[in-house]
């Protein structure tokens, strides 16, 4: 089997770690996971810029800045500097060149601007694309419940992390079984 590269896309908290968990279960060789969340974790906080209690705008910043997003209240979502795009650029990179070692990857993602998006679709070449939709009140329940996360991540990410995407396969994790889910991507990806 050559090596897959295999990207769940998807708003915050909707489910895609846990699915990607549940691929590598599943996988007949070692599945790597990786994703977009390890380099915004490990973005330094000097370098990214939030509003104001008073609610007044976040500055500019070439890392990452929150501003208001576009789905209920409260919905936040990063935006994203030139510096934090050079960045995930490398990271598409790396990752298409892990791949071409013979490395099988899951990148857990949340393309959420055309700069990501395009990044991702010119570097992740032969990927196997898959779109994790989820209801956003259950995205909010589930952010809130987590309790990891700042509430508003994940109503601000639902209302635009599929625009302009075409998947190889779509999934819903509202209702449906991880390990359901999980079987689905595997026998889609087989079939391909």
């Amino acid at each position: 089997m050559p090596a897959s590269i295999i990207v769940l896309n998807g708003a915050s908290s909707s489910g895609k770690t846990t699915i990607a968990r549940a691929l590598q279960d599943l996988w007949p060789r070692p599945l790597i996971l990786t994703g977009i969340d390890a380099f915004i974790l490990g973005w330094p906080d000097s370098y990214a810029t939030y509003p104001a209690d008073d609610g007044s705008p976040a500055a500019p910043s070439a890392g990452v800045r929150i501003v208001p997003g576009l789905g209920p209240a409260p919905s936040w979502i990063p935006e994203f500097g030139d510096d934090f795009h050079t960045m995930m650029r490398l990271a598409h990179e790396s990752w298409a060149l892990i791949s071409q070692g013979g490395v099988n990857l899951v990148i857990d993602h949340v393309l959420i601007d055309p700069t990501l998006r395009k990044q991702a679709r010119d570097t992740l070449v032969g990927a196997f694309w898959v779109g994790v939709m989820c209801d956003v009140d259950e995205l909010i329940r589930r952010e809130t419940a987590r309790g990891d996360r700042h509430v508003g991540f994940a109503s601000g990410t639902s209302a635009v992390v599929h625009r302009e995407m075409i998947y190889d396969l779509v999934i819903d994790t509202t209702a449906t079984s991880t390990e359901l889910l999980a079987r689905q991507v595997y026998d889609a990806l087989m079939a391909s």
